[in-house]
């Protein structure tokens, strides 16, 4: 009977995770080249193409998307006998600071690449205002935070940049023209900031038409047709589209983290981050 080889599918794991076999090699400790070579040879044994490569991210393909959760379970498997064998080797907390418009809902992706590469791993996680998260950071009261950039302070590592669009959903009734029905956070808030200071630049005049105290909040607003919303081009709610006609041009935010974990641990977090994070097709709106 032939078998699966552990590094292959570790490997195959952590790219179609990441959607890219560089960043796959940052987390593993391997070269690109070394990760493709690894999913080749999976591939060669299985007789089926598992991940579809273009210029710019891998893909699964059916096939690939057949093996991927018995691959999982696999190494998840794997990881607790070696643990269970080798006397519970103890694990490592990490603790992140989150900022909910910086990572919003693609946290989920970020978190399996973390553990696909760190699978003794165990994060405590924070989720809030970008403010909030890097005053927990600078207390020490997390070991890594992902925010998005505010002022002069640039002494994180730059993860993407993510420009700021105006999301509105089919059912919002408004018209260019009219005041802006702006969707926002209640508290301080460097999107809404910047939403705001580009209106008034341009003259606009604007209400307010919900707030609310997390993205999830401002995601269903905008959802339901409420008004329209500043958010990362990433993060645009579902069914919703980006507006421009009537509206100001909104600034390019960017995002960065903030650890002190040694090389390799900073590495393997701005991989996930940054690859969990890359931004879905979408139709441009009116």
């Amino acid at each position: 009977m032939r078998t699966l080889d552990l590094d292959q599918l570790r490997a195959f794991l952590v790219a179609a995770d990441l959607r890219s076999f560089t960043a796959a090699g940052t987390c593993l400790g391997a070269t690109q080249s070394a990760i493709s070579l690894r999913i080749a040879r999976l591939e060669e044994q299985v007789g089926r193409r598992l991940l579809a490569r273009t210029p710019r991210a891998v893909g699964l393909t059916p096939d690939g998307a057949r093996l991927l959760p018995h691959a999982r379970a696999i190494l998840a498997a794997h990881d607790r006998a070696w643990t269970e064998l080798s006397g519970g080797e103890e694990r490592a907390s990490l603790r992140l600071a989150v900022s909910d418009h910086a990572v919003g809902g693609h946290l989920a992706p970020a978190l399996a690449s973390l553990r696909a590469a760190l699978p003794r791993l165990v994060p405590d996680v924070s989720v809030g205002l970008s403010t909030a998260m890097r005053e927990a950071y600078d207390r020490g009261e997390a070991e890594a935070a992902v925010v998005r950039q505010e002022g002069e302070r640039r002494d994180g590592t730059p993860l993407f940049a993510d420009p700021l669009v105006w999301a509105g959903s089919p059912a919002l009734d408004w018209s260019p023209g009219e005041p802006v029905p702006l969707v926002a956070l209640s508290g301080p808030c460097g999107v809404k900031a910047a939403a705001v200071q580009a209106l008034d630049a341009a003259g606009l005049p604007w209400r307010h038409a919900f707030s609310g105290g997390s993205v999830t909040a401002l995601q269903a607003a905008v959802r339901a047709g409420l008004g329209l919303g500043p958010f990362g081009a990433r993060h645009l709610p579902e069914g919703c589209a980006a507006r421009t006609e009537g509206l100001p041009p909104l600034p390019t935010s960017r995002v960065e983290l903030l650890t002190r974990q040694d090389a390799r641990t900073r590495a393997i977090l701005a991989a996930a981050f940054q690859a969990a994070g890359a931004p879905r097709e979408r139709g441009a709106g009116t």
